[in-house]
């Protein structure tokens, strides 16, 4: 494999590896080389002047002026060239509240290394005026995804997002890992949806990483994604809610309970803000049983990027969390930054989260030795890599050590 870590990054970091202590400033990798095509998620003409905040709403699942749940797969023009999953709810009612014995649809968009030699088809989704990313190259009705190379297998990515968000945050994220050669899907979950007022509504939380595998399920399945996919790679990166899912997917249980669809095919997770538990009243409350003991069924590798100004997702939740993971950590603090970053705090988590999928998912050896010693990254920012926190390969706890205890 070429190795762009070499030719744009290592030559100003790993030179000196080895010196003083080995702790170095790395340079981000920047833009990748790849075009980068979408799935179709068009939104029909008498929807699309419907203004941010109603489709904020639904975009959420929340209830129209009339009561009536709304969700975005009603919107969409082309429904049937979107990607929508029907995923299935085991009938166990005391873990999926309303939502036990029924079928939940999933709207995802997919974006994917394309070929750039072909003409491109933008869109721009009416939400913020495309602030979050425009669509650069939206597959129309009936056309199928042309990679750069057809032949190879991409590792895949998901993006979860975070409570009261929704995947259209994400579509320049999930295309600038795309152009870095990473097949991408971009779930809307539709918390709102299932939610019910005045209870804890503790099923949303096992919702999230049984929505994210039938999500991985469709792709791994289909003849559009499937046989590019490397389904031995496979990531999940999420902010606040999203991180917590991410957690969920790779092995923790929430409240300790078995039913939590933990998904052993997850290789590697990042975490942006996560949520692991909140001060309720005077007591601590947990998202992974007491003190988060739950997080040593993590045996994949974690990379968690947190702010230091942060009141939601605090830092003294965060950290000791942390310390229960027993897979390679590396922990990232993001000095000064509340629960959601700054725009240049963002190209920080951005830089660090490839930089360790290329080390996991790509097994690229130079990342994973400029991981270890990245201190920070250069621009964004004011970052700082929390070393004490780090666990390396061969350092953290056998990765087969809670193998046979996943639960389906």
């Amino acid at each position: 494999m070429i190795r762009i870590f070499t030719l744009l990054m290592l030559t100003g970091s790993l030179s000196c590896y080895g010196k003083e202590n080995g702790h170095r400033e790395l340079e981000p990798l920047g833009r990748g080389p790849h075009a980068v095509g979408s799935t179709n998620m068009a939104v029909a003409a008498e929807f699309r002047d419907l203004g941010d905040d109603a489709m904020h709403d639904i975009l959420l699942g929340k209830r129209d002026p009339e009561g009536r749940y709304r969700f975005i797969t009603e919107v969409l023009q082309h429904p049937e060239s979107a990607w929508i999953v029907e995923a299935p709810v085991p009938n166990q009612p005391a873990v999926y509240g309303p939502t036990a014995g029924t079928s939940l649809p999933v709207a995802a968009f997919v974006t994917w290394p394309a070929r750039a030699d072909q003409e491109t088809s933008p869109y721009d989704f009416p939400y913020h005026g495309g602030q979050y990313g425009r669509f650069e190259d939206m597959l129309a009705p009936g056309e199928s995804p042309v990679f750069a190379d057809p032949e190879k297998k991409y590792p895949l990515i998901v993006l979860a997002h975070g409570n009261d968000a929704h995947g259209i945050f994400d579509i320049g994220h999930a295309q600038d890992l795309s152009r870095h050669g990473y097949i991408v899907a971009v779930p809307i979950y539709g918390d709102d949806r299932t939610r019910v007022a005045g209870l804890d509504n503790d099923h949303v939380a096992f919702l999230r990483p049984l929505l994210t595998r039938a999500l991985v399920d469709s792709l791994l399945e289909s003849r559009t994604f499937g046989p590019h996919i490397d389904a031995d790679n496979i990531g999940v990166s999420g902010h606040s809610f999203g991180g917590f899912t991410a957690l969920a997917a790779a092995g923790g249980r929430f409240q300790g309970h078995s039913a939590t669809a933990v998904d052993p095919r997850v290789k590697a997770a990042v975490l942006a803000a996560p949520w692991v538990g909140h001060k309720r009243l005077i007591w601590d409350h947990f998202a992974f049983g007491r003190n988060n003991v739950e997080l040593n069924r993590v045996t994949t590798p974690v990379l968690c990027a947190f702010g230091t100004a942060d009141t939601v997702t605090r830092s003294d939740f965060i950290l000791p969390a942390m310390q229960q993971l027993s897979g390679p950590t590396y922990v990232v603090e993001l000095v000064d930054q509340t629960h959601v970053f700054e725009g240049g705090s963002w190209e920080d988590r951005n830089a660090w989260e490839l930089l360790f999928f290329n080390a996991y998912l790509k097994q690229d050896a130079d990342a994973l030795a400029s991981l270890k010693i990245g201190r920070s990254m250069n621009g964004g920012g004011v970052d700082l890599q929390l070393f004490d926190y780090q666990k390396l390969p061969g350092n953290a706890q056998s990765e087969t050590q809670h193998a046979g205890e996943f639960q389906p």
